[in-house]
This record gives structure tokens, C-alpha cells and sequence, in this order.
């Protein structure tokens, strides 16, 4: 469980950084976009679970969880190295794309996008952790901590908007250090 819960906290740490900058933008998410964005990423992550564990069926058991660890920890590395570039059209660097009609808050349909940006952000870390036989819980955890940190990171933008610049990249980079953390204790352990 102790794997579950750091993983899920590290496929949700760019949720906080979105909801930061959300917040600070006053953008929010109502609560029908936030049952949008949980039933979203617990499809995606259940479905990323499933593709990693087939693989056991074709490689031997200690190869599978090899490769798997190998998967988180390249995943990791590419987040902490995608920290560092400077895109601002991609939608993991400037996540208020996603409000493309300036409403201020994310509706049901932007709420769509939003769920398969941070989805398709943990892809590379799903396939490796069922690969790696990690429990099948996450897709529950990694849907509550991602509404959980989203909805924190709102509440705290608004309040720090003014106090200070945050730079999402931050949210990436620390997200890649706990994803290459995680793959260091797999092979170890």
C-alpha cells in the first residue's frame, strides 16, 4: 500500500500545480467537472494498470517487473527533464488552455481535456507500475488525490496570487524526482 499511496500522490503532484495555477488565475472547477476528471482518470489509470499486467503474460514474471520499473523510472526522468523546457503551447506547460471559452471555470467538456492531459501524463508511470504487479487500488487513490490536490491547489492559488509567482514546471520536475524514487525502492526491494 505504501507503493500506492506514493505513486498515487506522484501522478497527482501536477494536479496541485494546476489547481495553483488555476487558483491564481481564478479559474475554477465546478463539482460536476471534478466527478468528470475522478471517473476519467480511474478509467485511464485502471486501463494503463491492465496493459502493464498483460505483459506478464508474455515475459516471465521478474522480466515484466523489470521492465516496468524501468518504465517508472524513464517516466520520471523524461517529467523531470520536460520540467526544464520552455513550451508554452503545450498544454502540460500552460494547463489553462483547457478553459477555452475564458469562462473562468472548467465545464464538463473542458473538463474532458483536462482529464486526458493528466491521464495521458501518467501513461509511461500506469503501464510500468502493472508491469511492476502495484496493487490495483491505484486507480481509486490516484483519482481521489488527484481531485484532492486540484481542488487544494485552487483554494491556495487564490489566496497566493498575489503573495507570490509559482512555476509549474516545479510541480513536473517534483513529480519526476518521486517517480524515479519509486523505481530505485522497486528494484531494491
Amino acid at each position: 500500500m505504501f507503493f500506492v499511496l506514493l505513486l498515487a500522490i506522484s501522478l497527482s503532484i501536477d494536479a496541485l500545480g494546476i489547481g495553483l495555477s488555476y487558483g491564481i488565475r481564478n479559474i475554477g472547477t465546478p463539482f460536476f467537472t471534478k466527478c468528470i476528471l475522478f471517473l476519467e482518470t480511474m478509467f485511464f489509470m485502471g486501463l494503463f494498470l491492465w496493459i502493464g499486467n498483460r505483459m506478464t503474460f508474455f515475459l516471465k514474471a521478474e522480466t515484466a517487473n523489470n521492465i516496468g520499473i524501468a518504465l517508472l523510472f524513464m517516466m520520471g526522468f523524461f517529467l523531470f527533464y520536460q520540467s526544464f523546457r520552455h513550451s508554452s503551447t503545450e498544454l502540460l506547460q500552460n494547463p489553462c488552455y483547457c478553459d477555452k471559452d475564458n469562462s473562468s471555470h472548467i465545464d464538463a467538456k473542458e473538463g474532458l481535456s483536462l482529464g486526458l492531459l493528466l491521464s495521458i501524463d501518467s501513461m509511461g508511470a500506469g503501464i510500468g507500475a502493472g508491469a511492476a504487479n502495484i496493487s490495483y487500488y491505484l486507480p481509486l487513490v490516484t483519482s481521489i488525490f488527484q481531485i484532492l490536490f486540484l481542488s487544494i491547489g485552487i483554494s491556495y492559488g487564490k489566496h497566493l496570487k498575489n503573495c507570490l509567482s509559482i512555476k509549474d514546471n516545479i510541480w513536473t520536475a517534483f513529480s519526476g524526482c518521486i517517480l524515479i524514487l519509486i523505481a530505485v525502492i522497486r528494484y531494491f526491494y
